[in-house]
């Protein structure tokens, strides 16, 4: 169906700007970071040409993700996952014109599948009440490789706009 094809392309453009552009919830759970009296001293001996860099580098950054700052939002998060895993299932299942089943469809069905199992994943460790012990497997697929998922998502999406009688987009 024609409304599955482009609501595949979006949802798979959204959740790939979300996952690339988008705050890591998870990175603040997971990651312990201790600084040492070394660090100090280090930093203190710093020249003030490297510091006026990094000052201008984080300048930078943090007037890019001020445009980002909606895709941090935990609502549109939670959406995006379900609406993704929902059309990737409902791709899975309906055909596009002539199209061979399930093979047709099958990158963008893989993009929403990923994207959204990675959004939704992020959104249960968030506010889960109990303590959450993640496989090493999952959490380095789902979790640290985020980014990587989110490139597939917006490469899936973007070929799949373009290239629609093409098989496997």
């Amino acid at each position: 169906m024609t409304q599955f094809y482009f609501l595949s392309i979006l949802f798979n453009i959204i959740a790939g700007l979300i996952l690339v552009y988008g705050e890591n919830f998870c990175a603040d759970i997971n990651s312990t970071e201790v600084s040492t009296a070394t660090d100090e001293k280090a930093d203190a001996f710093e020249d003030k040409a490297k510091k006026e860099n990094a000052f201008i580098k984080k300048a930078n950054i943090e007037a890019i993700s001020k445009k980002f700052d909606n895709l941090n939002n935990e609502i549109l998060r939670l959406v995006t996952g379900i609406l993704c895993v929902f059309v990737g299932l409902m791709k899975l299942l309906s055909v596009y014109r002539n199209d061979i089943p399930v093979i047709g469809d099958l990158v963008p069905v893989i993009a929403g599948f990923a994207g959204g199992a990675s959004l939704l994943l992020e959104y249960f460790i968030i506010h889960s009440t109990t303590n959450i012990e993640l496989t090493d497997n999952v959490k380095k697929v789902f979790i640290d490789s985020r980014k990587y998922i989110g490139l597939f998502c917006l490469l899936a999406g973007i070929l799949h706009f373009i290239f629609p009688q093409v098989i496997l987009l």
